[in-house]
């Protein structure tokens, strides 16, 4: 059974065709799934899906009233665990605006660096899961809420949690992923006890009130298994009106007309219908942004024609603005296969912003792990060249660092632009930039509360998403709708990269293993030690070689050797076009 995140989505197979704006409305309609659901599936607005959150909400709102014995942790890998750690930093600000003690702490696989370039691997570690819980879980908590997020109920990093709280009477845990229970990953975890499915298994044995599956079926991605897109705009939208009805049920969200109240803690239809009301803003927020199709074609259209002649993106900003430009920018690599420089961010306060901890840098972790906008003002501005797009983004106001840095930058030949969020229909005055490249997509509402801009985040993300997928599209790395030069840095995406060479080459399972094998280990001939590797070997090996899957692609029939493809993917930047001339009519 292959899981639906893993399945190509037929509303959008004609992504590799579209122009910019059709590629933006394509996106539009895979995104529609969201709230209207897959086929005979339960849905994000569905009863049992709402009523599982409500039960959340409640457990969240005691721990939280639970001052300091109480903890709620959020976790995950790659773009789960960049937003377990976006959505912890935000709740604990508005914790402490409130005056209390803060109470959520986020678990990334790979750590703090992982925010900002994946760790290969990471993911794939069960026993590293529990030690960070370890490290982050004080003796004195007594009331545990966990929540682990894998959208394809896959990762290993996560089953170390959910099976080391198992043990723990104090915790209840919560899986979140988007696949059904029975196409849990069934596969053995190296150096581990148990698959991914047997875990779920024995957590369900632990009772309703100690564990919950949280899986809404929003069906296939846009393109194909890359859950950055529906999978990370599901997790955030869903946990975040889940803690904020915790938040106000224990008394500590600002209230307004319709909010929930401290009495409402064991009414469990009215937190369903507050779900709803939250849940239905974000669906409008979707929507409104998707209704600026202009915007975001011409946005695609920018980003893709740099790309496709060596250029660069670079995103400025500030705030949790910036934070979505650095979750965007670091998925592109594992993603599409792109260079780490093809897509950047650089956020106003650097790491002390991003770790909400003046005290945390990590910049001296080497090129990559400079983010800081006022290190890229003084040092990099001047790099901008003809090809090149800076794009300033802002949800609500222009911050005045990032607006010195658009002026600076119009003395270069790059393309800079600007993209703001706003709930007012009107730019801000004195641009520092023309006109007409500052782009403006107003919502209802920036947030679910005053000073709460997740709704103006939520918007970010769905442009921006676009917007790199959009360009990555334009440079073909996408067949279809299938990415087809993905980097092999964790298991699933060694697995994910063996079912598309053998859907792609029309070969079975094991021709399409060998396949990536051989072009991982750069032979035409691979020794036993190179047949029998385990994955943890190959996904190692698989970072010094560059175009993996589509060197593959073209090895999997036998006829072409390592050599010949490296020098056909050499010769043609996009390797749709030569895998098109080598398996014609296979492909597809």
């Amino acid at each position: 059974m292959i899981p639906i995140t893993e399945q190509a989505n037929e509303l959008t197979l004609e992504l590799d065709m579209a122009d910019p704006q059709g590629i933006a409305r394509l996106l539009r309609q895979g995104d529609t799934q969201l709230f209207a659901g897959f086929r005979t599936y339960a849905g994000l607005m569905d009863d049992e899906i709402l009523a599982k959150a409500a039960f959340i909400s409640q457990v969240a709102a005691r721990t939280l009233l639970a001052g300091d014995k109480g903890r709620i942790f959020l976790s995950g890998a790659g773009t789960s665990g960049r937003f377990s750690h976006l959505l912890c930093r935000q709740f604990n600000r508005f914790l402490r605006a409130a005056g209390k003690k803060e109470t959520f702490a986020a678990l990334i696989a790979g750590g703090p660096l992982a925010l900002v370039k994946a760790q290969e691997g990471a993911e794939d570690d069960p026993i590293q899961a529990v030690a960070d819980l370890e490290n982050k879980l004080p003796s004195t908590v007594e009331n545990i809420l966990y929540v682990g997020i894998t959208c394809g109920l896959s990762a290993p990093y996560t089953a170390g949690h959910l099976h080391e709280l198992g043990k723990n009477p104090k915790a209840t845990s919560v899986l979140l992923g988007f696949n059904t229970k029975e196409s849990a990953r069934n596969v053995p975890i190296e150096g581990w006890h148990s698959t991914f499915k047997q875990v779920v298994e024995a957590c369900e044995t632990l009772g309703p009130n100690r564990f919950v599956l949280l899986n809404p079926i929003y069906g296939p991605e846009s393109i194909l298994g890359s859950t950055r897109m529906k999978g990370g705009t599901a997790t955030k939208i869903l946990l975040e009106a889940i803690f904020f009805a915790a938040l106000e049920l224990a008394g500590i969200a600002k209230k307004a007309e319709g909010h929930l109240n401290p009495d409402q803690l064991a009414n469990a239809e009215e937190i369903v219908e507050r779900l709803r009301t939250l849940l239905g803003q974000c669906r409008e927020t979707i929507q409104k942004t998707y209704d600026h199709q202009q915007i975001l074609g011409e946005l695609i259209r920018q980003a893709g024609s740099s790309l496709r002649c060596g250029g660069r993106v670079i995103y400025i900003g500030r705030e949790t603005a910036a934070l979505m430009g650095l979750i965007d920018a670091s998925e592109c690599p594992p993603t599409f296969g792109a260079s780490f420089d093809d897509i950047r961010c650089y956020i106003n306060g650097g790491w002390g912003e991003l770790m909400d901890n003046p005290g945390e840098d990590y910049t001296d972790s080497g090129p990559e792990f400079q983010i800081d906008l006022q290190s890229f003002e003084r040092n990099k501005v001047e790099d901008l060249a003809k090809g090149d797009v800076l794009l300033g983004i802002a949800i609500g106001e222009l911050g005045p660092n990032t607006r010195l840095v658009l002026e600076a930058a119009q003395k270069t030949k790059a393309y800079v632009g600007l993209l703001i969020i706003n709930s007012s229909n009107t730019l801000p005055p004195d641009l520092p930039i023309p006109a007409d490249h500052c782009h403006l997509i107003q919502i209802p509402s920036l947030g679910f509360a005053p000073g709460y801009v997740n709704l103006g985040e939520l918007a970010l993300k769905v442009a921006i998403n676009s917007l790199s997928s959009g360009a990555h599209i334009m440079v073909g790395k996408i067949y279809n709708n299938r990415m087809i030069d993905l980097r092999i840095s964790n298991n699933k995406l060694y697995f994910r990269a063996i079912r598309t060479i053998g859907i792609l080459a029309n070969v079975d399972e094991e021709q399409a293993r060998l396949a990536l094998h051989r072009a991982v280990y750069q032979t035409d001939s691979l020794t036993a030690d190179q047949t029998n590797a385990a994955p943890s070997a190959v996904i190692a090996a698989s970072t010094r070689v560059n175009r993996v899957v589509p060197i593959a692609l073209l090895m999997a029939r036998g006829s072409i050797s390592f050599e010949t493809a490296s020098e056909m993917l050499s010769r043609d930047p996009v390797p749709r076009r030569v895998i098109n001339q080598v398996l014609g009519q296979a492909v597809g």
